[in-house]
């Protein structure tokens, strides 16, 4: 039976029965789904049309979309469960909890839709990082040695049978704990065997893996799992995707998630994942140790990472796999102290670190870290942000190879500050004395050079980004029971049986029979990378001003889609659905000149 009703006529106070409850469901929830087409239609389909057996019980039957109705399970028992639900109701939680609504169908959805294999559940996320040009990430001590020592595949001795471990060394030279790579041979999820093969491969890679570019994913994803929603057992999901887009590979702006991708470019991402997740760490809890004795108090080793379920594309001809996509992954108890979103060590780092090479710009990608976390712990401390940088420490940071000579080393550094200032990510920078370059060459030269300073000014983009206010905490984990159940049942692609749901709707000791109140009352705690964005005028002659809700009356009065709105304003369509839904970090005076102009044209 085919439901033929006018959605905008709905109440927004009315309580929902079953028929309306799902197409409330489906039209308060499709925008976050609007570039992926085959999901909207199937979901389209299953909101209006009723099976007989539906008719009859007023309840989701056996045959509907896995991924519908783990949507709708997930609203009305999860958020909802035992009350009387509105429209405004299925608006509000949707809008609180949208990255935990996605996070917790998307096993349905890889497993119904075989192409969402290629969908990143961190896509806003990125999008958000590239547009404000900073990334958060730990600037503690022990993380900032943790993180170097991964970019140092030769620190790595075999000590013992075959094992491989490598001293951890702080700042001021000091013993402080030691890392061992032991290979894990298996994740906490069940592999079929072509998987396990894939598994393997990476595997067997791992040590020649730890390089620069594994220092930047183990920054990326510490960032992603500080400000993206998990899963009941605590992992996020990490897609190669996420690395890929940041390094910018693509074919051209105008098609800016068009990645250039070969299967060699995931290979080499994962690779240096599972590296990560091989690597064991033991910490002297900030006490220094005497050499002689290293090897007696080092016993406790932790695993940096664990890894979870896996995601992986396989061919549409042959069948076979052809590589991991995604998986799960999580810090575990040796870094969560160290990146906690609550400590004041949190920092920014520019999103730059990503694009600069590897292997050719190695000095790039340690001075702008080295750069960065001083910046931050100036503005901890309310030091002056133009204090002059030795010479010095400033090489010593870079770690320029020793076949360099002192006139080398001079151009290498400051080529590295000139193409800093180019790229964006400092604003100038000069020596703090005046210095003869005629000097330069002469017996000696070097030694007064070294001891000379530099002064680096930080960009207007990194102080703004520091006085903003920012609430890191991720989203909560809103029904354990719940989510525990969905996440079992996803692992199998099985449909949501009738005796696990009817188990759900009975548990009426469940933690979340909450008002719609408490719902309301948690979102202050739940936000994630939120601000709320300010009504913009860029003429106080003009009586029309710029809002999100400016916008979204105009957009609905002229019945156009966010797409085609997006296309005549001349910005991009992610970046209209995030002014839209208020998710902007902060506002960029170029894109709300457009919007304004636009919204000047069309009223009448």
């Amino acid at each position: 039976m085919l439901i033929t009703i006018n959605y905008s006529e709905i109440e927004d106070q009315l309580i929902l029965p079953y028929q309306l409850l799902k197409i409330a469901i489906f039209e308060e929830t499709k925008y976050l789904f609007e570039e992926r087409p085959r999901i909207i239609n199937k979901w389209h389909k299953e909101a209006y049309q009723m099976t007989e057996d539906e008719f009859r019980n007023q309840y989701p039957p056996n045959g509907m979309s896995p991924s519908f109705k783990a949507l709708y399970f997930f609203l009305t028992e999860g958020l909802y469960f035992q009350k009387n639900i509105t429209k405004y109701m299925i608006r509000e939680a949707v809008l609180r909890y949208s990255d935990t609504i996605n996070a917790n169908i998307s096993s349905f959805l890889y497993n119904e839709f075989p192409e969402e294999v290629n969908h990143s559940l961190n896509e806003k996320t990125i999008d958000q990082t590239m547009e404000q040009d900073y990334l958060f990430t730990s600037m503690d001590n022990d993380y900032h040695m943790i993180r170097k020592i991964v970019a140092k595949k030769n620190e790595f001795k075999e000590r013992g049978a075959g094992q491989l471990a490598a001293d951890l060394i702080d700042n001021k030279g000091n013993f402080r704990g030691m890392a061992e790579l032991r290979p894990t041979q298996t994740t906490d999820f069940a592999l079929q065997q072509d998987q396990e093969d894939l598994w393997m491969k990476l595997i067997d890679s791992a040590y020649n893996a730890l390089d620069e570019w594994t220092a930047d994913l183990f920054d990326l994803i510490t960032y992603l799992w500080l400000v993206s929603p998990k899963n009941n057992e605590g992992y996020i999901e990490f897609h190669s995707n996420d690395a890929l887009r940041l390094r910018q590979i693509q074919y051209s702006e105008e098609n800016a998630k068009e990645l250039v991708i070969r299967e060699r470019d995931r290979f080499n991402i994962m690779k240096r994942v599972v590296a990560l997740s091989s690597m064991w760490v033991s910490l002297s809890e900030g006490k220094i140790v005497t050499q002689k004795d290293k090897q007696y108090d080092f016993q406790d080793f932790k695993q940096m990472f664990d890894i979870g379920a896996i995601r992986v594309a396989y061919d549409k001809n042959s069948g076979e796999a052809q590589g991991i996509y995604a998986l799960q992954i999580k810090p575990t108890s040796i870094l969560t102290p160290l990146i906690n979103a609550s400590s004041q060590m949190i920092g920014l780092l520019h999103i730059k670190i990503f694009q600069y090479s590897h292997q050719t710009q190695k000095e790039h990608k340690r001075l702008l870290r080295y750069i960065d976390r001083q910046w931050k712990m100036r503005i901890r401390l309310k030091s002056k942000m133009t204090q002059p940088f030795k010479i010095a420490t400033l090489l010593k940071e870079m770690d320029v190879p020793i076949r360099y000579n002192w006139s080398d080393k001079k151009d290498k550094l400051e080529n590295v500050l000139d193409d800093f200032k180019t790229d964006g990510v400092i604003k100038d920078w000069e020596y703090a004395e005046s210095f003869d370059e005629t000097v330069v060459g002469k017996k000696g030269w070097y030694k007064d050079w070294v001891n000379y300073s530099i002064i680096i000014y930080p960009t207007d983009n990194l102080l703004e980004g520091y006085k903003e206010n920012i609430n890191l905490s991720s989203q909560a984990i809103l029904d354990p029971t719940i989510l525990e159940k969905i996440n079992k049942m996803s692992q199998n692609n099985i449909l949501l049986q009738t005796e696990v749901n009817e188990k759900l709707a009975s548990n009426s000791n469940s933690e979340l029979k909450e008002p719609a109140s408490t719902v309301e009352e948690k979102n202050e705690q739940t936000k994630t990378l939120k601000i709320e964005q300010q009504a913009f005028n860029l003429d106080a002659k003009e009586d029309i001003k710029l809002s999100p809700e400016s916008m979204k009356d105009m957009i609905d009065g002229l019945n156009m889609s966010i797409r085609k709105t997006a296309e005549e304003i001349g910005i991009s369509h992610t970046t209209l659905s995030r002014y839209l839904r208020k998710e902007n970090k902060r506002q960029n005076n170029k894109n709300d000149e457009k919007m304004l102009k636009w919204l000047k044209e069309n009223t009448k």
